[in-house]
């Protein structure tokens, strides 16, 4: 399925089941607990929606929860976690904010509480997210298959030296990097780690990866933007150069000598609803302060 808007149903009849809102978090934070209880209690008092359940927990299965709505409280580490833990059955997932940066979750709950008769009244857009597949291939062991949402790094390992990866795309080499490591991110992990290393920003329907060095060792190496339909293959070269693959940040897999790590898009996207009047260019303005005026350039001019 390609990375699109799909309209969500017409607003509903009164015939038509109330909408199953389950609200998942991160338990591990007190707060996180304080919101589910507010936004439960809000949740009880609307009309048109059913609360499925509250799940806190940290590894429990979310593949195939009865609801039609995820609600996710916490910050964006949050929804890539729960991205992944939904597998390849993803509900809908609406975020509310119980972080800092909040680029995924960009709802604050006073927020959420305010449009809730928006979601109610199904009045939002659904939006598939284009994910990727990670797949480690060793020489002496089974290949292991990651899903991720942002993007997969291969990065130097402790003693941090320099280290040299090689990218080839559908079979071809493209070139040897020598850096700090080499990143495949997603149109939305492009304004993630990609972005922090000067990578550029794509629209979250573009079908595309962009490749970014880490500190490349050479004036000459520079992001590479091509197809999602593509496959990639990085390969860390020499025999004393530790690395880790690492998946949206928080999943780690050491590589040895002659592992394969190949990347493709995945075969299920995931799903975030966009209530009405969200804009993309307007969260990259106020969540990442694009396009503002250096400080001392805002004021008048003398």
């Amino acid at each position: 399925m390609d990375s699109a808007s799909q309209p969500s149903p017409s607003p509903h009849p009164d015939s038509l089941s109330p909408l199953r809102v389950m609200i998942l978090g991160n338990g591990n934070r007190t707060e996180v607990h304080d919101d589910a209880l507010r936004l439960a209690g809000s949740l009880g008092c609307a009309p048109g929606v059913e609360l499925a359940g509250i799940d806190l927990s940290a590894d429990s299965d979310l593949s195939e929860l009865p609801a039609d709505v995820a609600l996710v409280i916490g910050g964006d580490g949050t929804v890539l976690h729960t991205a992944r833990r939904m597998n390849d059955r993803p509900t809908p997932v609406l975020g509310v904010n119980a972080g800092r940066l909040g680029f995924l979750a960009d709802l604050t709950p006073s927020a959420f509480c305010e449009r809730l008769p928006d979601l109610a009244d199904r009045r939002f857009t659904v939006e598939n997210l284009m994910t990727l597949s990670c797949t480690v291939t060793r020489k002496d062991a089974p290949a292991q298959v990651y899903r991720g949402l942002n993007e997969a790094v291969i990065r130097a390992a402790p003693f941090f030296h320099l280290v040299e990866i090689g990218l080839s795309i559908d079979g071809e080499s493209v070139m040897t990097y020598r850096g700090d490591g080499l990143i495949i991110a997603t149109p939305v992990g492009s304004t993630a780690h990609s972005l922090s290393a000067g990578g550029p920003i794509l629209p979250p329907n573009a079908h595309m990866f962009v490749v970014t060095p880490l500190c490349a060792h050479t004036l000459t190496q520079r992001p590479l933007v091509d197809s999602a339909h593509k496959t990639y293959d990085m390969v860390p070269r020499g025999e004393h150069q530790p690395t880790v693959l690492v998946i949206d940040g928080q999943v780690q897999v050491p590589l040895h000598p002659g592992d394969r790590v190949t990347v493709r898009r995945g075969a299920t996207p995931f799903p975030m609803i966009r209530l009405p009047g969200y804009s993309y260019y307007r969260t990259l303005r106020d969540k990442l302060g694009w396009g503002a005026f250096p400080a001392g350039d805002r004021g008048p001019r003398q």
